[in-house]
């Protein structure tokens, strides 16, 4: 995905900081899943921005003054479950390779309910392309498609495509005290 940075030279005047690719993180405990993280605060934000940042800032969901932005490509079928004949040695792997490349998202799911995870966030979500749905701890479903959105007030929740074309969101995440 394309990711242009816009800012201020010395002189005041708008200019482009960055114009790159960022790759997509995948990891084996997701198969399928693409992440974009673009663009990634921990402190309040402060202008005039002069230099682009990396797009990771750290931890995955963002402390109480952080906020986080990118694009979640979820796929049709996506199962929270890893097949029952799964060693365990590769499920310990590939929660140490989340865990590297994703820090504290695991942390973040609950362990009875399999994909449903809570975060002291506040995520803006819009559906880009497919459709899909959220559902929360207790059942309850909301569906979306393309050009809708979703505010999630750190409720716990977890994301699904019943559909046959990837699902994609773009996702701003806001840490909350």
């Amino acid at each position: 995905m394309r990711r242009v940075v816009m800012g201020h030279n010395e002189a005041g005047k708008a200019e482009v900081l960055a114009d790159e690719n960022v790759e997509p993180i995948t990891v084996a405990m997701l198969p399928g899943v693409e992440l974009h993280r673009v663009w990634e605060l921990d402190e309040h934000p402060s202008l005039p921005v002069t230099k682009a940042q990396s797009a990771q800032a750290g931890t995955y969901f963002p402390g109480p003054d952080g906020v986080r932005f990118g694009f979640v490509t979820i796929p049709p079928g996506l199962s929270y479950e890893p097949p029952a004949d799964v060693p365990a040695e590769l499920l310990e792997a590939a929660a140490a390779e989340a865990e590297a490349k994703l820090p504290g998202m695991a942390a973040t799911f609950d362990q009875d309910r399999p994909g449903v995870h809570t975060t002291h966030t506040v995520d803006y979500i819009v559906v880009v392309s497919g459709e899909g749905r959220m559902q929360t701890d207790d059942g309850v479903e909301v569906r979306l498609r393309a050009g809708e959105c979703l505010i999630q007030n750190g409720t716990p929740h977890a994301w699904f495509n019943d559909g046959d074309q990837p699902f994609v969101v773009a996702y701003t995440i806001c840490g909350a005290r």
